[in-house]
């Protein structure tokens, strides 16, 4: 409980009900239920259950550090650890089968065993084996702290070897690709599994939940059932576009969030035990495998599977036909990943993040961004400079927004801090190809012109960047070749996607750094102005182009590196971690989750990763289908708005590749902003660059985020006035309070 100072500050909305939201008063009550799983539900400490911390005999002391203990049984590869701190020992398999466990042989085997792999033979066909259940080989050797161990499964020629040891954390593991060999032709290593029943409960016995890093944050309760149907995948930085082709588009479906942190948890007991599985290495060809009870077993449990060889479906003529193949050279990675151990009060969602900030802050891969305002939140504010339109056999320019006219509209606001973003400034708009170098449409004026007013934002606390996507190749433009420049899939086909509004081939590596490097090397001379970086951060492919393969470890290094060879201002949407250390501020961030129905709940862990390090900005508010909930969200996970704005009416560019923005004309928004602008700084203000300490579900619907600070934010999303230790928080409503820990 929290101790309350005199000073309370409460802030309502009351000047925004009609412009905000419209007057409207109700709650939607389609998803809109503090019980929906769009929301973060309450929890309690519950000490009313039990595990097996039982250690048989076949288990061995292994390391022992100041806070664990490690025990391995050399027949299984599984391991036991002791958190001396409370004394609860984690299991990461199955030891005995009960009478009432849901397990075939084939499952019994895959909880015992500590490694699996799925194997291809040479029809492509693929089948699962375990160390209990094929015969192999396994060396076990002690080490400085751990084992190594050489894993051989005979009958199909497959070998691994793994290092497990014990550090001051955790445990981690490793399995270095130079070790593993195939000896016999007719089986490929396809999928390894690594511990895939660590922590594992069954059913609703324990009370805790699985954490998955989809959009803010999922969590997945434990229960006795589930709405799920089968085991849920999730491909850590989204599917690789080299082995599909192209991706699938529908224009009305929003797609799921890509999984841009290699992280997943597990809480066993609220406040009690909890852990945390970080990917250090490999994790491009890993994925998420998680399994609620009531599927297949009548476990929980969660894991990293590594995909090392995949089949594919190669087309051998122009009417489908074609054959079922195995790619010919397997997925080069080394696997490094560590489990984190967390007691008591961090054993929660809000420890996992912090645990996992320390680790990024640990790695040099998480830094403090300097902000010169601390007074004032920032806004980002995106405009659209030009597009083109077809005029009979040709193209036009179509101002929409000049440069002139963006400083007006930034005048008019008067918001502290803006985070500009200039997208469409290069000759012919938005739907052409950015130049090598600074060219600025003319007909919005002239580079002089842009650079002043960078000058005019940055002397405000603020930064204007030029929005620039360095891997699309847009169809049917020029500034690239075709035969030398774009990346291709497996299938021998150029890469294909759409993204706002156009249709892409994607560049190879080479392509892509001279273009970025000729560009960058520009906008220098041009400082303080900045890129706003998009797909880059999150968009990772393979390319198979003869004498140009990538595979997708490879194109983070060459994507990494390519970054720091440019000094300049650099924001990205919605960056993969491996981006972070590059990142001046995050656009885009993600205020709920992909809405699968099996998660229970939406939880802000990547902005609790984030907060006290790198300021970060939800989507345009304007594209919002529930404007008011959003809002709220925002306070209650410390995100602050944006907007998409352009000086003409959408009318005027209505045909042209950017009618996706359907609602933007600042004649119609300023007003909106202005208003929105001032209810958010007034709460959020006085946590600026602070980190957060924890949140917490006071009744439903009712939230408090604590920052390390002192102050706490009190988020109310029930359609009725509550009284919170004095402090009235009204209906749809959000305060600040100054408390003592």
């Amino acid at each position: 409980m929290v101790k309350l100072k005199r000073s309370i500050i409460s802030l309502t909305i009351f000047c925004l009900t009609l412009t905000l939201f419209g007057g409207v008063s109700e709650v939607s009550a389609q998803g809109n239920s503090p019980s929906a799983n769009q929301f973060t539900q309450m929890d309690s400490i519950n000490t009313n259950w039990a595990i097996d911390q039982t250690i048989p005999e076949s288990y061995q002391m292994t390391a022992e550090n100041e806070t664990y203990i490690l025990y391995v049984d050399h027949d299984t590869l599984g391991f036991k650890v002791v958190d001396k701190r409370s004394g609860y020992v984690w299991h990461s398999s199955l030891d005995e089968k009960l009478e009432e466990d849901k397990l075939n042989k084939s499952w019994e085997a895959f909880a015992k065993s500590g490694i699996s792999i799925n194997y291809l033979d040479s029809k492509a066909a693929s089948k699962r084996i375990s160390i209990t259940n094929a015969e192999h080989e396994l060396i076990v050797t002690p080490i400085d702290m751990g084992v190594e161990c050489k894993l051989t499964f005979t009958d199909f020629g497959i070998s691994l070897s793994m290092i497990l040891k014990l550090e001051p954390d955790g445990v981690s593991i490793e399995v270095p690709f130079d070790l593993i060999q195939e000896t016999n032709p007719a089986f490929r290593l396809a999928v390894l599994h690594l511990y895939p029943f660590f922590g594992a409960t069954r059913g609703g016995s324990v009370p805790g939940y699985m954490f998955i890093p989809d959009g803010a944050g999922s969590l997945i309760r434990f229960a006795d059932t589930t709405k799920a149907r089968n085991m849920l995948y999730y491909r850590y930085y989204g599917q690789d576009l080299g082995m599909l082709g192209r991706v699938p588009w529908d224009p009305s479906v929003n797609p799921p969030y890509i999984i841009s942190l290699p992280v997943f948890g597990m809480v066993h007991g609220y406040k009690q035990n909890a852990f945390i599985t970080v990917i250090e290495e490999g994790a491009s060809y890993a994925e998420i495998q998680a399994h609620p009870s009531g599927i297949l077993t009548n476990f929980n449990f969660i894991y990293n599977a590594f995909i090392y060889n995949q089949s594919y479906f190669q087309p051998t003529n122009r009417a489908g036909a074609g054959v079922t193949t195995i790619q010919q050279q397997p997925n080069r990675y080394d696997v490094k990943m560590h489990y984190r151990f967390l007691t008591q009060d961090e054993s929660d969602y809000v420890g996992m993040a912090q645990n996992y900030q320390r680790y990024l802050v640990d790695k040099g891969i998480l830094k403090k961004t300097v902000q010169s305002d601390m007074e004032n939140i920032g806004i980002r504010l995106e405009f659209l400079g030009a597009e083109k339109e077809k005029v009979l056999l040709w193209t036009r320019s179509i101002p929409v927004t000049t440069i002139s006219q963006m400083e007006g509209i930034l005048k008019d606001l008067q918001v502290h801090n803006p985070e500009v973003i200039y997208y469409g400034w290069q000759p012919q708009g938005a739907a052409s190809m950015p130049p090598r170098s600074l060219k600025i449409d003319n007909s919005l004026g002239s580079s002089e012109e842009l650079l002043t007013l960078a000058n005019s934002i940055f002397a405000n606390g603020g930064n204007l960047y030029l929005y620039y996507d360095p891997q699309a190749a847009l169809i049917g433009e020029g500034g690239y070749s075709k035969r030398y420049d774009l990346a291709m899939a497996i299938t021998i086909v150029e890469l294909f996607g759409y993204h706002r509004g156009k249709a892409n081939n994607y560049l190879n590596v080479d392509a892509l750094n001279s273009n970025y490097s000729s560009l960058t090397q520009d906008v220098q001379n041009y400082e303080p102005l900045g890129l706003a970086l998009d797909e880059i951060g999150y968009n990772l492919y393979s390319d198979f182009k003869s004498g140009n393969f990538l595979n997708r470890e490879d194109a983070i290094q060459r994507y990494r590196e390519i970054i720091a060879d440019s000094w300049n201002s650099l924001a990205f949407y919605s960056p993969n971690a491996y981006m972070y250390d590059f990142m001046k501020a995050y656009f885009d961030m993600p205020v709920s989750n992909s809405g699968y129905i099996y998660t229970t709940d939406v939880v802000p862990f990547l902005q609790i990763v984030l907060a006290g390090y790198v300021p970060f900005y939800g989507k345009a508010l304007n594209f919002s289908s529930d404007i008011k909930m959003d809002l709220l969200r925002h306070i209650d996970f410390g995100v602050y708005p944006s907007y998409f704005l352009t000086h003409e009416p959408t009318a005027r560019f209505l045909k042209t590749n950017s009618n996706w923005i359907y609602t933007s004309a600042y004649e119609q928004w300023g007003q909106e902003v202005k208003d929105t602008y001032v209810w958010m700084n007034a709460l959020l203000a006085p946590v600026i660059g602070e980190e957060i300490t924890s949140r917490e579900v006071l009744q439903p619907g009712v939230v408090a985020t604590t920052y390390a600070n002192g102050k706490q934010i009190l988020v109310n999303y029930t359609d009725k006035t509550v009284l919170i230790e004095g402090t009235t928080v009204n209906a749809l409503d959000a305060a600040i309070r100054e408390v003592l820990p």
